[in-house]
């Protein structure tokens, strides 16, 4: 009975563990102009919702990036959404939905709007602006992360200037890097810029966020700068989906990776389930 019980807790805990992984928004900033643009005009209103939608619905079945227009004359909005490359589609699809509300609940009144996060960004306006990079407005957090050993901090803030240079050469505006800082310990790092920048507008984007957060993520472990058109990721530990194209892929000589990922602390579990029960059949 005792080891049913056991067993029986311990498969309860896998299945949540499983189950309770969530890909979540950490990050939310939004700006918009309320009381210069009005939305007064229905039709102008009825347009932004079907294109809000349409926006959400495309950009998951398109590589994390979507734009397009609806309506015409001075009723037609221009809008635009793109996702995180590691994001899932069912990810990418839930944060865009969740975004859908805001304009029109927290900026009833406006023709223009950029929202960024973590995960996803959206920005419409009444004006076309494909192409133009959006530098008004950005961000940076740390989250919970603890402080870094400021020699390795100043070699993954280089890799990270590396990388930007891979992000506005890359096909699908995104690289990965990881770094190797010695003792088994590695340092990862993600860049994206939206797919309708030039590659200067791109790079520019990118060293722009490096240069302004610099002091204010000095010696973290963790670290994000997001901006409307750009953003960058770092971490000690690999929160990317390991199956993403990189330029360099990780150095694994030094030791395997880290138990962050969900895959290797379920199977290290159930490795245990399975030594426990054997050693208990021995005893037996």
């Amino acid at each position: 009975m005792e080891k049913f019980m056991f067993m029986f807790w311990a498969m309860f805990f896998i299945i949540m563990l499983w189950f309770c992984h969530v890909d979540g928004i950490t990050h939310l900033d939004s700006e918009c102009s309320q009381a210069r643009n009005s939305t007064g005009n229905t039709v102008y209103r009825s347009n932004l919702r079907s294109l809000l939608t349409s926006l959400a619905t495309n950009a998951p079945l398109q590589d994390g990036f979507f734009n397009a227009s609806v309506g015409n004359g001075s009723d037609r909005v221009y809008g635009l959404v793109w996702c995180r490359a590691d994001a899932s589609p069912d990810t990418c699809s839930k944060c865009l939905n969740d975004f859908i509300s805001i304009p029109l609940t927290d900026c009833p009144d406006t023709k223009e709007l950029v929202i960024w996060s973590s995960t996803c960004n959206l920005r419409f306006s009444n004006e076309s602006f494909f192409g133009e990079l959006w530098n008004k407005s950005s961000s940076s957090t740390y989250g919970n992360s603890g402080l870094d050993d400021p020699a390795v901090f100043t070699r993954g803030f280089s890799m990270m200037e590396t990388l930007v240079r891979s992000v506005s050469n890359g096909p699908l505006m995104f690289a990965t890097n990881v770094l190797d800082v010695g003792d088994n310990r590695e340092r990862y790092g993600l860049g994206q810029c939206s797919r309708d920048l030039s590659k200067l507008d791109c790079q520019n984007c990118l060293e722009e966020l490096l240069t302004s957060y610099r002091e204010y993520v000095l010696n973290r472990t963790g670290w994000e700068m997001l901006g409307v058109s750009c953003g960058m990721w770092y971490d000690n530990f690999r929160f990317y989906d390991a199956n993403l194209s990189r330029p360099n892929p990780p150095n694994t000589s030094g030791g395997g990776e880290r138990w962050y990922n969900k895959g290797d602390m379920i199977l290290a579990f159930v490795g245990i389930l399975v030594l426990y029960w054997i050693s208990d059949f021995n005893y037996v």
